[in-house]
């Protein structure tokens, strides 16, 4: 079948194929023209403003001789660490065609999709994505195939520097499939939600929340636990401890809440045993320390019976002038909105 339809390609003249697509990325900048040139195409508009570049190329025309084939343009476009790579055609056939080169490929896709029908899947491996998708131009179907390429990073060295890992598989890319597990997180005994594990029972597990929980994908957030509370690590007896990830803004696992009121230069609350939310720290931004995107947990093993607690929130300088033994325990990232 897939063979029948690349043969009814190339009798409508030069075709651009998904393969052809991911050849494209893997091209240095100096190479793409050349490369859009051989397979029949033209730059038909570019720009490079910014640091940012965008090209589209058309098929070539050819003199006394008409094209009837499925239209073609290819968008191309640099931002930084991200490349762009996208494939307009008229033709269904080639949407089919191109998807089951992808599924065939090890892309990994929503098994409840059907490649030989449906027109919208969101493909991954790697560092690379590609959605397709349809829409009307011109009062005619068109279908696309976008594919994003990011650059792995060089090097890890905090844990805020995770948060640039926005899929499962982009994690994967950089860590390697064996130290990235599926899991379900307890946030309750009956809430439960898909994440990955990197490092699971090691003091360098971190748990990631994916809003997208089909495709692990869409960071909502990540959590660097002081225990694991999901269903491998409650089966298989989760490491306690402090968590030795290191965090760009000071914070440790274990840290005293005098220490993080020198570090934060501020006073902060602390919710009580009055709110769902206890011995949290309230989202605030007063000090060093963005609380709004860095939330902390504490641990406190006997501060459930102080009465100092048996309110909504408590002063850290009130926790400290007490004398209460807090320190941190979990701490969760979010991303920055964008």
């Amino acid at each position: 079948m897939l063979l029948a339809l690349q043969l009814t390609l190339l009798t409508f003249g030069q075709s651009f194929t998904v393969n052809d697509l991911l050849k494209l990325s893997s091209l240095p900048p100096s190479g793409i023209n050349r490369f859009m040139s051989k397979n029949g195409y033209d730059l038909a508009a570019g720009k490079l403003q910014n640091n940012i570049m965008e090209n589209v190329f058309a098929l070539k025309p050819k003199i006394k001789k008409k094209y009837f084939g499925p239209k073609r343009t290819i968008e191309i476009g640099f931002n930084g660490d991200t490349k762009t790579f996208i494939l307009h055609t008229s033709s269904f056939n080639e949407l089919i065609a191109g998807q089951q080169v992808l599924a065939k490929d090890e892309f990994i896709y929503d098994q409840q999709k059907n490649i030989f029908k449906d027109s919208s899947i969101f493909f991954q491996k790697l560092n690379s994505t590609i959605q397709t998708s349809t829409e009307v131009v011109d009062s005619s179907n068109q279908y696309t195939f976008a594919l994003t390429v990011k650059r792995v990073p060089d090097k890890i060295k905090y844990a805020e520097d995770l948060l640039k890992f926005d899929s499962e598989q982009y994690l994967i890319s950089f860590f390697g499939e064996q130290n990235v597990k599926n899991d379900l997180y307890y946030f309750s005994e009956k809430e439960l939600k898909k994440c990955s594990v990197l490092f699971g029972g090691t003091p360098y597990q971190v748990v990631f929340i994916w809003s997208d929980e089909i495709n692990l994908d869409k960071l909502s957030y990540i959590i660097v636990p002081h225990s694991l509370p999901t269903a491998s690590a409650i089966k298989d007896n989760p490491v306690t401890g402090n968590n030795e990830w290191q965090f760009r803004n000071g914070i440790y696992a274990g840290m005293e809440v005098k220490e993080l009121l020198r570090l934060n230069q501020a006073d902060f609350d602390i919710y009580g045993n009055q709110s769902e939310f206890a011995f949290m720290i309230k989202p605030a931004a007063d000090g060093n320390i963005d609380f709004k995107k860095t939330s902390v947990t504490l641990s406190c093993p006997s501060c459930e019976d102080l009465n100092i607690f048996n309110q909504r929130q408590i002063s850290a300088l009130e926790v400290t002038r007490k004398d209460i033994p807090m320190y941190v325990r979990d701490v969760i990232l979010y991303p920055s909105v964008k």
